[in-house]
């Protein structure tokens, strides 16, 4: 690719793409083609506006054998004025057809040394130009939706449909046209495809705090240009608190095929906010509708940092787009139209790679099930007392609780969820702040109307207050409660923590003790990472040691196999599998995250194996992550040297830390090694003799 542009493109960016194509080239004489090649070459260069583009820098510029791509960085018109006086330069002489996109490209360096572009701008470009014929200028959908917003382009642009392209992608279609440019007829491709029909418009929810800017501004120039382009835009402008609305409030969310939330330190506060994004991330769960996409606004992270807030937990399993300033207005609508209007399509079903973090949906489709989850679903069933989910970091405990409540609730129970990573310090301070935020936010789960002021009482203390909550609130049904609990490890070094889970191993005798009472009818799952006999020590006074235990373990290659065939087999060979679960050993997030990148075509296998301990590599962000939680403390930073000579007893407290952060584990024989050959081999170069401890 021969690199017009005087600055470099450092990172994945939005550009827009006109790609140009010789009709019936290869039939022609070398003479003919030379001939039609040297044509098309002065009529893009006579154009002005590439001319322009070229001249600042904000041009690169490929060549193929029958015509060429013009990706444009800076400005959004650049490839459609390109195409018209390219037209009028060459129209009845050179047979061409072009296509044009908005969308995501990545620098890359060829074989040669020479800069390129790779990416899906690129390739839904040429897939648009390539259901034209001659005098054809066709636009996806994205490209479109940005045209659209300049009056002396609008009336040039007509929608054509839908088209099915290379790997049955299906593309919405519009074609540009006018006098002396572009050509009305419906391509004769378009006619034969299965799905032709008019690009549909989408409901769409922006959710957001009142009275913040610049939310506001952000949130009022999204509606605009959202329902200029017809789209049906739900905004809750009501003033007026009734129940009804509290009540209506919902079903817009619901009902919307996107929901888009403008995320901000203040918004984050936002209890209304965060019951919007439960409320969307609900219905998502359940039908694959709505699509979630936060707009971070005001915060100065790095793309994959996490936010922190209530809000925040479910803003941080999702890709965020991000607004600095008003420069940044155009940039951001073309990725969120692209978002919403471009999925891809295989056989008619929406097909998307998800957000790499976080837990996995119940209903998605990159889940791989293990054998703790049938054993799970067997002791739910069956109504077992306390149930211990126990794991490292990143292998799949929440995502384990999710699969639970869906059977849970499919069985009729009524499921509370609790998730200690969203309590303050503040919060878990003391055991009267804490047992009776605990009591209010199952209370508030369940709908469960309970006079805290009456009912509450200091004579009883904390833990009575709490069972005799719990025990109404179980009282009020028949029907059975789930009670799931996520990261309970950060509850470990509280003061209160010995009586809380003695509590929790109270209801569990009481099952045998108090045969009328209502114990039998309460299950209790609770997930965590670190040895919980290192702080509750009195076996009598620890659930942890009645409980029916699963553990859960990284994925073995069976299960690795599983997941590259959900993928769509980016590995090809058995032999590819096992190069991979050979570098990450079944890890569940460094598997998806490398199919993730061999699926986008971000990385070959041998460049994945080749780069992956890199500070630049596929898995930088990752290790990073994990040089920081080894070297943090002097003794465990310490302890991985020792276990990178092979001399690392176990039962230390150092051994305990790493392995629930998921950095060590046992093999058979009982020797403490790394997680993972990628583990061992990007330690072995950071903390290799001679650097600092």
């Amino acid at each position: 690719m021969q690199n017009d542009a005087v600055l470099t493109l450092s990172s994945a960016r939005i550009v827009h793409v006109l790609f140009l194509d010789i009709v019936g080239f290869s039939r022609g004489t070398s003479t003919e083609q030379s001939r039609q090649t040297t044509l098309l070459n002065r009529a893009v260069s006579g154009s002005s506006a590439y001319a322009e583009a070229k001249s600042e820098g904000h041009v690169f510029h490929s060549h193929s054998g029958d015509g060429m791509a013009l990706a444009f960085y800076h400005e959004v018109l650049a490839p459609v004025q390109t195409a018209v006086e390219v037209t009028r330069r060459i129209r009845g002489v050179v047979p061409v057809r072009m296509g044009i996109h908005s969308g995501l490209v990545l620098p890359q360096i060829d074989a040669g040394g020479r800069e390129s572009l790779i990416g899906e701008g690129l390739n839904t470009a040429q897939r648009v130009m390539d259901f034209g014929d001659a005098g054809h200028i066709l636009l996806s959908a994205q490209y479109a939706a940005w045209l659209k917003q300049f009056d002396d382009w609008s009336s040039y642009v007509h929608p054509l449909g839908e088209g099915s392209a290379k790997h049955n992608q299906v593309i919405t279609l519009y074609s540009l046209f006018g006098r002396e440019f572009g050509d009305r007829t419906v391509p004769s491709k378009v006619k034969k495809s299965p799905k032709v029909e008019a690009a549909p418009t989408k409901k769409i929810s922006l959710l957001y705090r009142p009275n913040i800017e610049p939310d506001g501004r952000v949130l009022h120039t999204l509606e605009e240009r959202l329902k200029s382009l017809g789209h049906q835009v739900f905004l809750d402008t009501q003033e007026k608190i009734t129940p009804e609305w509290a009540k209506a409030i919902e079903m817009p969310i619901r009902e919307s095929d996107a929901v888009i939330a403008i995320v901000s330190p203040e918004s984050l506060r936002s209890e209304m906010l965060e019951f919007e994004l439960e409320t969307a991330h609900d219905q998502h769960s359940k039908t694959g509708k709505p699509v979630l996409l936060p707009v971070r606004i005001g915060l100065d992270l790095a793309p994959n940092e996490a936010l922190v807030g209530s809000a925040a937990t479910i803003v941080n399993q999702l890709h965020s787009f991000f607004w600095k300033g008003p420069e940044e207005d155009e940039r951001l609508f073309a990725e969120l139209i692209s978002a919403i209007t471009e999925p891809i399509k295989l056989q008619g079903q929406e097909v998307r790679l998800e957000p790499l973090g976080g837990s996995v949906s119940p209903d998605s489709p990159f889940y791989v099930t293990r054998d703790c989850d049938k054993e799970l679903y067997e002791a739910l069933e069956a109504r077992e007392s306390i149930l211990l989910v126990k794991g490292a970091r990143q292998i799949g405990k929440t995502s384990l609780l999710a699969q639970g409540t869906r059977r849970s609730r499919e069985s009729g129970s009524r499921i509370l969820l609790t998730d200690f990573q969203k309590f303050t310090a503040a919060q878990i301070s003391s055991d009267e702040t804490f047992y009776r935020l605990l009591a209010a936010t199952v209370a508030r789960q369940l709908k469960f109307d309970y006079d805290f002021a009456r009912n509450w009482d200091p004579i009883f203390g904390p833990n009575l207050n709490l069972e005799n909550f719990l025990r109404d609130l179980v009282d009020s049904s028949d029907q059975q409660v789930v009670w799931y609990m996520d990261e309970v490890d950060k509850l470990f070094t509280t003061s209160f923590a010995t009586d809380f889970f003695g509590l929790i191993r109270s209801w569990h005798n009481s099952r045998s003790t108090e045969l009328d009472g209502p114990w039998g009818r309460l299950t209790i799952v609770i997930a965590y990472a670190t040895e919980a006999h290192l702080f509750i020590q009195d076996v009598n006074q620890s659930p942890f040691n009645v409980g029916r235990k699963f553990q859960l373990d990284d994925f073995n290659l069976q299960q690795t196999i599983e997941l590259n065939s959900k993928y769509r087999s980016p590995l090809a060979t058995y032999a590819e599998c096992e190069a991979l679960f050979g570098l990450v050993a079944g890890h569940p997030f460094l598997t998806r995250s490398a199919l993730d990148a061999l699926a986008k075509g971000r990385d070959t296998l041998t460049s994945l194996l080749d780069t992956a301990t890199r500070d630049n590599g596929p898995f930088s962000d990752h290790l990073k992550r994990l040089l920081i939680a080894v070297s943090r403390i002097h003794e465990v930073t310490e302890y991985a040297r020792a276990v990178l000579a092979g001399s690392a007893p176990g039962e230390q407290d150092a051994f305990y830390r790493l392995s629930a952060a998921g950095v060590v584990r046992k093999d058979l024989t009982g020797k403490v090694v790394f997680r993972c050959s990628l583990y061992r081999a990007y330690l072995e170069r950071m903390l290799a003799p001679g650097t600092p401890a």
